[in-house]
């Protein structure tokens, strides 16, 4: 865009007044137009983003994430099952009766009809219709069409010779000239005369009249009035666009700030102050209980193992195993009996 100077430069530039009354007029109502529209546009873009990222996650985590799981873990499987048994069953109820069938009963029995059929329209039909083309019907064609040719030749073909070089011809050729010289004498001479001597002055003149007093005016207005007016409202919406982005930018730091200050400082403060002293010993805490209780499980475990160990001994009188390593407390290899 064309930046201007102060009020000095409009007449170095080569405006005209128009140019210079427009300008500012338009700008000013542009910036006023494009303002709001270019807020609620950095607004709505902003809330879209946020919408969008907070979308995709919630898509991910409840949609995504479980059709993914029912179909590695329940639709996959159940699938390839229902397909290898429905291929089995199509194998050996369809697929295996079918061969059998065409490769031990059809395919012989075709065969067989195959080569009696072929042999009976052999004798029956190819062998009479081959003798009855050889010796019958091409000698009686070839007389015939001897016959045939040499009648039409001459009651047809000689009479309709002569009647074309001698008659037609002759008479073609002179109609030809005749209606030659009529197109030129009555269409031709005359459309020349018409557009040299008045088709050619008239469009000549119309064509002079129509510069002169509707393209050049048009030519005019375009060039001193709309061209300029069209390009100072274009750099006005330019201008003013780029304000409201300024503006509207201002706006968004002045908000952040101001979240953040009201906020985000706060509540920054109250989790490492607040927080994080109570969190930190629940979190340790949390963590010796759950030792605690694996410690417990272990040794539940442990006694219920050597229990029953103890009752297999008890009933069967089979020696104890002995475990890897031994038994917590007790020597490797002993024997409880």
């Amino acid at each position: 865009m064309r930046e201007r100077g102060d009020a000095g430069g409009y007449g170095g530039n080569g405006d005209g007044c128009l140019t210079v009354a427009v300008r500012m007029p338009a700008r000013i109502v542009a910036l006023v137009v494009v303002l709001p529209l270019r807020i609620a546009w950095d607004a709505l873009m902003a809330a879209g983003r946020a919408l969008g990222r907070a979308g995709g996650w919630l898509a991910r985590v409840l949609v995504v994430a479980p059709a993914v799981a029912l179909w590695r873990y329940a639709l996959a499987p159940v699938g390839r099952a229902l397909v290898w048994l429905a291929h089995g069953l199509v194998r050996y109820v369809v697929v295996v009766p079918a061969v059998a069938l065409w490769r031990y009963v059809l395919a012989p029995v075709g065969r067989a009809v195959g080569v009696a059929v072929g042999w009976a329209v052999s004798v029956l039909v190819v062998l009479p219709a081959v003798a009855l083309w050889r010796y019958v019907l091409v000698p009686l064609g070839r007389a015939s069409g001897a016959g045939a040719l040499w009648v039409l030749r001459a009651l047809l073909v000689a009479p309709m010779a002569a009647l074309y070089r001698h008659v037609l011809v002759p008479v073609a050729a002179g109609a030809a000239w005749l209606a030659r010289w009529a197109v030129r004498a009555l269409v031709v001479l005359p459309a020349v005369a018409l557009w040299r001597y008045v088709l050619v002055p008239v469009a000549l003149g119309v064509a002079w009249l129509v510069r002169w007093v509707v393209v050049a005016p048009l030519l005019l207005l375009w060039r001193r009035v709309l061209v300029p007016v069209a390009r100072e409202v274009r750099d006005a919406l330019l201008v003013a666009w780029r304000v409201a982005g300024y503006v509207s930018r201002a706006v968004g730091r002045a908000l952040k700030w101001l979240f953040t200050v009201v906020l985000v400082v706060p509540a920054a403060w109250v989790w490492r102050a607040l927080v994080l002293p109570v969190w930190r010993p629940v979190r340790r805490a949390a963590a010796e209980a759950r030792r605690a209780v694996r410690d417990a499980l272990a040794a539940v475990r442990e006694t219920v193992r050597g229990v029953r160990a103890d009752l297999r001994t008890a009933l069967t009188g089979a020696p104890r195993p002995v475990e890897r390593g031994g038994r917590r407390g007790e020597p490797e290899g002993r024997n409880p009996q």
